[in-house]
């Protein structure tokens, strides 16, 4: 059977921070990859859409978001949000542990089109009843557990998460986030660790990292957080960064404050990744989705190319995917989303019923995954 003669994306703004591409040129995809990219590339049997005045950009990676919370957040309709939001590749952030982490796999990732990717959490009930942290109990968290199942779905696992946070580890302090580093260890993965109202000083938790190890919420209002008594970024924050430690958005309904996230843009210390940290109720709530996020970070002051960069290439290398998901390059899966950048004024909120007026905001208009339209905004799914 011939395969199908691919897309021809002519005429819109590339922006692939990653590979270095800004500016009007085409982009061709067959056989779910990325074939070339350049300014007036011939057709050459391709079905052709014009994206003139459009910004293209590789498919959005959500590194922090949430498909199985309570076994049902997002599930089923994970692949409408994404599709409608330029996400081709959703990070479930810890959802699972070793106790769920097959139905999460049977039920959500199986069926779904988006790629999911996940976490495995360190405590084998996950984050099925939140109304009790998960790590009161500290024997839920099993590191050889953890690392087992990690093995077992080495293909779809990324790493191990942990939430470091006093109501859900109560009196074991940071024993949870030592024993998500010793599953790791023992699976070659990295940890995502959730820094909310730490239930030591921040300092201690990131001492306990190793590069390549994530923090997440990193700009979160409450607790011991990475500002000092001065509004600046501490001392121990930046040489975590400087070894090699990422620091994740994750904005969620409870983990973005934007006086924090001004103090740390003021200081140079922007997000290395901007995740949503979506589940239905945040969608419902503050949140909405990736594309709003990006656009209240692109609003406090981060360039375009920078916010891109934060949901394309650096997640991508986080998660050890670099250069297969999180660009354009040729020989890149053909994941594109495509935005228009609107001007105005937009009103957006953080978790702690702050606002921000903004004058731009991301607006999708398609999604391509696998060299196939998924979703456009002017027909629905493609």
């Amino acid at each position: 059977m011939a395969s199908p003669p691919g897309l021809l994306l002519t005429g819109g703004t590339v922006l692939d921070p990653g590979a270095g591409l800004s500016g009007v040129m085409d982009v061709r995809l067959r056989a779910g990859r990325v074939t070339a990219v350049g300014p007036g590339l011939p057709v050459d049997g391709e079905r052709t859409i014009d994206l003139r005045g459009r910004y293209v950009v590789p498919g959005l990676i959500d590194l922090h978001a949430h498909c199985f919370i309570g076994a049902s957040d997002l599930g089923a309709r994970t692949d409408a949000v994404c599709a409608s939001t330029g996400v081709t590749t959703l990070v479930d952030g810890g959802s699972a542990g070793a106790g769920l982490f097959e139905g999460l796999r049977e039920f959500v990732v199986s069926r779904a089109r988006t790629r999911i990717l996940a976490f495995v959490n360190i405590s084998a009930i996950g984050l099925a009843y939140l109304d009790i942290g998960e790590l009161n109990h500290l024997p839920y968290a099993d590191p050889d557990r953890a690392a087992a199942v990690a093995r077992e779905h080495r293909d779809i696992v990324v790493g191990i998460k942990v939430r470091s946070q006093a109501e859900v580890v109560g009196a074991a302090g940071v024993e949870p986030v030592r024993r998500a580093v010793k599953a790791a260890d023992a699976t070659g993965g990295r940890v995502m660790v959730h820094v909310t109202n730490p239930p030591v000083a921040l300092e201690e938790v990131v001492a306990l990292l190793r590069p390549g190890d994530i923090v997440t919420h990193f700009l979160n209002g409450r607790g011991d957080g990475i500002l000092d008594p001065g509004g600046r970024v501490k001392g121990a924050i930046r040489a975590a960064r400087e070894r090699g430690v990422l620091f994740d958005v994750g904005h969620g309904r409870n983990h973005v404050n934007f006086t924090v996230a001004r103090a740390a843009l003021g200081g140079g210390f922007p997000p290395d990744t901007i995740s949503s940290d979506l589940t239905s109720g945040g969608r419902a709530g503050c949140v909405k989705d990736l594309p709003t996020t990006l656009s209240k970070f692109l609003n406090l002051g981060m360039s375009l190319e920078a916010v891109i960069r934060a949901a394309t290439a650096t997640p991508a290398a986080a998660i050890g995917r670099a250069g297969e998901l999180g660009t354009l390059r040729p020989g890149a899966v053909a994941d594109v989303a495509v935005f228009e950048l609107e001007e105005g004024r937009f009103d957006f909120e953080d978790a702690d019923r702050q606002h921000l007026t903004g004058s731009r905001r991301l607006r999708p208009a398609m999604t391509i995954k696998d060299g196939e339209v998924w979703w456009d905004a002017g027909g629905g799914p493609g």
